[in-house]
């Protein structure tokens, strides 16, 4: 039976092609006061290979320093102590201060969970998802855009994951049938179809999956987030054969790669075989 999984490169496609309404929207879906977003940060690390151990969401913010954006029903210390290490892998790779936020699916009591293991403190900011009435919601948005005003697109795509008395797939499904009556471009609209469904892909089981796969609308949303996540897997290999020949790249060589356009990184794999130092990659991704 045909079924669609939502790879690690998919995902990162996904949110690194529709960053920009994070860096409008976020601050005021998330109620928290954050820097303004610079760009989407990769959530793929070698040592986490499968989906349920990926990083949901990461971006660089305009301090420096990275927000790390989690998803939960419910917070265990497992589930904090399994961000932590997430976030040390980040802080190997950036060197930059890390904020975690996690979006409770079910709620929490308090505005940070945390944890104290004596020599090491970890400290994350609760939303709490629960508090938002996904039925109430999903009308507000459905007569701004019947009346064509302005909506934060967060709030549509994040609209599944709120609290509602109906099942996720139907949530998903609903959404979805919102997004498109969208007074915009048919890509826009499948981009925000990409994203619900991605953002729902870990509250999801098999079978919902497949109920997803079967619907005929969906399959084109699918094939768009497998076809365009194998641009991304283009960019990772070249970030392996530059860590192969010269060790671990710099951040400025996988910013570089991340930021180029396809065909730069096509042209790159034979730079590589040719070049003596990192500063010639950089070089050739900078010109």
């Amino acid at each position: 039976m045909q079924q669609f999984d939502v790879t690690a490169h998919n995902y990162d496609f996904v949110f690194k092609d529709s960053f920009s309404l994070f860096k409008n929207d976020i601050g005021d879906f998330l109620k928290v006061e954050l820097p303004g977003i610079a760009y989407y940060l990769e959530t793929e690390f070698a040592e986490i290979e499968t989906n349920a151990e990926r990083m949901d969401l990461n971006f660089k913010l305009e301090d420096g320093s990275i927000l790390h954006l989690e998803e939960e029903i419910e917070v265990s210390v497992d589930d904090l102590i399994r961000f932590a290490s997430y976030d040390l892998k980040l802080y190997n790779r950036y060197r930059d201060r890390i904020r975690t936020i996690i979006l409770c699916i079910k709620g929490y009591p308090a505005a940070e969970a945390a944890f104290n293991a004596g020599s090491l403190g970890y400290n994350t900011t609760v939303v709490n998802m629960s508090d938002k009435d996904g039925k109430e919601k999903m009308k507000e948005l459905r007569e701004k855009i019947e009346k064509g005003e302005e909506i934060n697109y967060l709030e549509l795509i994040f609209l599944p994951l709120m609290n509602s008395d109906q099942d996720i797939v139907k949530r998903v499904k609903e959404t979805i049938e919102l997004e498109d009556k969208l007074d915009a471009d048919q890509k826009f609209k499948n981009n925000l179809a990409a994203l619900t469904i991605v953002l729902c892909d870990k509250f999801l089981s098999s079978e919902n999956m497949i109920e997803l796969w079967r619907d005929r609308k969906m399959v084109k949303f699918f094939k768009y987030v497998e076809e365009q996540g194998k641009n991304d897997e283009a960019r990772m290999l070249m970030i392996r054969q530059i860590k192969a020949k010269f060790g671990d790249p710099d951040n400025e060589i996988i910013d570089l790669i991340n930021k180029a356009e396809l065909s730069k990184i096509e042209d790159l794999s034979e730079k590589i075989i040719t070049a003596d130092s990192k500063e010639e990659i950089i070089d050739f991704l900078k010109h």
